[in-house]
């Protein structure tokens, strides 16, 4: 994510920020893409929405699907106190789409060796 701490989950973690930091141009580029632009998102808030999709793949690398991990991934995200342009009915899409990715061939949420 970016430089608020109070704004990163207790499961964000070194490896995980920079395996953020390693892909965070080509999940931005993909989201600008292919992501789904219905709801507009302020550009920050969609930052911030895809760094956790992406950190949350190696977080809860033990919940394969998105219906397994969905209800884990709002309250984390509610619990960092996101209201309002940055509510989780606006950004899950965002959330799901960066979670997908970040597994997809070649995935590269994970940690670098």
């Amino acid at each position: 994510m970016r430089d608020v701490e109070a704004k990163l989950p207790q499961w964000w973690s070194d490896p995980i920020q920079s395996a953020w930091e390693r892909t965070r141009a080509a999940a931005l580029a993909d989201w600008r893409l292919r992501g789904d632009h219905a709801t507009p998102v302020n550009e920050a808030i969609v930052e911030d929405a895809l760094a956790f999709g992406h950190g949350a793949r190696s977080a809860y690398s033990h919940l394969r699907t998105w219906e397994t991990v969905c209800t884990q991934l709002r309250a984390d995200w509610i619990q960092l106190g996101h209201v309002g342009p940055a509510d989780w009915q606006r950004v899950f899409q965002i959330i799901q789409h960066e979670w997908r990715r970040a597994e997809g061939p070649g995935g590269d949420a994970a940690p670098a060796p």
